[in-house]
């Protein structure tokens, strides 16, 4: 598993199970004629359950915990730890993963039990109600309040159900959320664990891949379907306590396994294929709205692009981005326009066969011949970089504000030049993706909600001094100058308070609404593809297979060899003659007198006159009769 999921569990002595145990090979011929029989047993049966370990996601590039090289092992020896493997963020399931989603989606595996956190099944395709995962998951969330669980495409940092810092999403709800990862002493999840149960004991089959079956009370559960009258088979290298009860065990490695059965059953393995999600949200800056009124001016464009999970997510597979914005004119629509999110300068044909230069973070001015304007663009926001997170990639979102947008341009054409990590497709690492963006009606709900505002602002206003001049009218129809020129002027000023503070009102909801007022756009992508053959796996295993190991054959239990008795002290003479007696015969091979219907009373008649002729009670096999 991942090293840094295991660093994040509580330091532990001991660990539990054997570490660095032998693996073993069979002979690839040994594995066919294996796993036909299996083919067999799965065509067969309604339900076969899947509990599977660490062993199958080693192909991944994801070390396991206890195997020759595994994490406890080395760490027990002292050994420095792998630093070739693939973080949990950018592995792609093995061939194994894949075949045992084409299993569930063909209806033949209705549920997969794993003790893994890395994810990959759930990447492969299994549904989350199709699986129990005994020991959580480093890529999901749970509510605290209402129990909603989130995938994420990054890892939590955190075990043991702490908080997270963010909020449940759901209705109503917005309760904390918390990793979904058990640590050493947390008990396992009781609704997961009973329908494991339920799903072993009505399996027709139970495939154990990749474990081996060391821990408790998790390695019960797969027997369970021998219990109930299924087959239960096991594929692993190494020896597990379960190896006697099962009813075929193949010492292969599991995507072999996987891959012979992928062909005897005829079953086509999906492809994977990872997608990425940018979320790009458009906002108006302030003085956006007072250019609104007219021709002229600047308007101000704030453009944010993040995770689908929330702006201060991380986004594991970017490595930098670059925007660029430029107008967009209706005879360009038609054709659409690319950025190539490059740097430096670059010379090429106007549309109008005039030369025109572009040059990274400048504006490019294009003649236009209809209206002899300059089409404004394209202004770059030079390339974005972020603090990388802990596993690389992009340790949350971009923003970049374009403050100088002239007030005449309508359309935008909003480019985004994405460079993801080495761990994507060598050929998807650079994206291309744009959008359109209206201004006016970027910016219409805004400059509604200001003349809105203005219209409140006024009105107070107006109010305000009506009732500033009713007040000092009725006093001053009272007669009462003095007096009623103090409480008129009071009343005034109460009232011009009151008009001023309704004025604010407005303006701060008018200055919320600007805010407010904006256009997302999300854009999708693939960055890892991977197409699985059977054939190419079994083949690249026949072209180079390890040496033929296999563990010596269990011998049968056979009786001891009885030891030497120590001399005893004071016994019945009968007794102690009795057993000495029945050695002799058995050592000269004969029956003697203890044989047939009457050998008991012989044998005790036998022993009385031997006691006597010596003279009483004495220890038997003493060495004594030779003194």
């Amino acid at each position: 598993m991942s090293l840094g999921y295991a660093d994040r569990l509580k330091p532990k002595k001991n660990l539990g199970g054997q570490l660095g145990a032998q693996e073993f090979h069979q002979d690839l011929d040994d594995i066919k004629k294996g796993v036909k029989e299996l083919a067999g047993w799965v065509r067969d049966a309604k339900r076969v359950f899947v509990f599977t370990g660490a062993g199958i996601s080693t192909a991944c590039g994801i070390p396991d915990f206890r195997g020759p090289n595994g994490i406890w092992t080395l760490r027990k020896k002292g050994e420095a730890l792998p630093t070739d493997f693939t973080p949990f963020e950018y592995a792609r399931p093995s061939f194994t993963h894949m075949a045992i989603s084409g299993l569930v989606a063909a209806g033949k595996c209705p549920y997969v039990c794993s003790q893994n956190v890395d994810s990959l099944h759930l990447w492969s395709g299994v549904p989350r109600s199709r699986i129990a995962e005994l020991h959580g998951n480093c890529f999901a969330e749970r509510c605290r309040g209402c129990g909603a669980e989130y995938a994420r495409d990054f890892q939590m940092e955190t075990v043991d159900f702490r908080p997270s810092g963010r909020r449940c999403t759901a209705p109503g709800c917005g309760g904390e959320l918390v990793d979904n990862i058990l640590d050493w002493d947390t008990p396992l999840p009781q609704d997961e664990l009973d329908e494991a149960v339920r799903q072993a004991e009505e399996a027709d089959v139970a495939l154990v891949l990749g474990t081996s079956l060391q821990i408790q009370p998790a390695n019960e559960i797969p027997v369970l379907t021998r219990d109930e009258g299924g087959k239960l088979v096991i594929v692993n290298l190494q020896k597990t306590p379960k190896d006697r009860r099962a009813n075929l065990l193949l010492r292969a490695r599991v995507d072999l396994a996987m891959a012979l059965l992928a062909r005897e059953l005829g079953m086509q393995v999906p492809p994977y294929i990872r997608t990425e999600t940018l979320v790009v949200e458009h906002e108006a800056a302030a003085a956006a709205v007072e250019a609104t009124a007219g021709q002229g001016g600047l308007r101000g464009l704030t453009i944010h692009v993040s995770s689908r999970h929330g702006r201060a997510c991380p986004l594991p597979m970017v490595e930098s981005l670059e925007l660029t914005i430029q107008e967009e004119r209706e005879e360009q629509e038609e054709r659409g326009m690319e950025g190539d999110g490059q740097e430096g300068v670059k010379e090429e044909e106007g549309a109008a066969g005039v030369r025109v230069k572009e040059e990274a973070g400048g504006a490019l001015h294009r003649p236009d011949t209809a209206s002899g304007r300059a089409a404004w663009g394209p202004v770059s926001s030079g390339v974005l970089t972020v603090a990388p997170g802990s596993c690389g990639g992009s340790g949350g979102g971009y923003s970049h504000t374009f403050a100088g947008v002239p007030g005449h341009v309508r359309r935008l054409r909003c480019s985004l030049a994405v460079r993801l990590v080495r761990f994507a497709d060598a050929d998807k690492r650079r994206v291309q993706l744009s959008h359109l963006v209206d201004m006016d009606e970027l910016l219409q709900p805004a400059a509604a909600a200001a003349v809105a505002a203005a219209a409140a602002s006024a009105s107070g206003a107006a109010a305000g001094a009506a009732g500033a001049a009713g007040t000092a009218g009725k006093a001053g129809a009272a007669g009462k100058a003095v007096k009623a020129a103090g409480k008129a002027e009071a009343g005034a000023a109460g009232e011009a308070a009151a008009a001023a503070a309704a004025a604010a009102a407005a303006a701060a909801a008018a200055a919320a609404a600007v805010a407010a007022a904006g256009m997302t756009v999300r854009h999708s992508f693939v960055s890892q593809r991977t197409d699985y053959d059977a054939a190419a796996v079994i083949d690249a295993f026949a072209a180079n297979p390890p040496p033929v190991v296999l563990p010596e054959p269990p011998r049968k239990r056979q009786k001891k060899e009885p030891s030497p008795a120590p001399a005893p002290t004071r016994v019945s003479a009968r007794r102690a003659s009795r057993n000495s007696q029945r050695a002799g015969y058995e050592a000269e091979g004969r029956a003697g007198p203890g044989s047939g219907a009457s050998g008991l009373v012989e044998e005790e008649q036998e022993a009385e006159r031997r006691a006597g002729a010596r003279g009483g009670d004495l220890p038997s096999d003493s060495g004594d009769d030779d003194a």
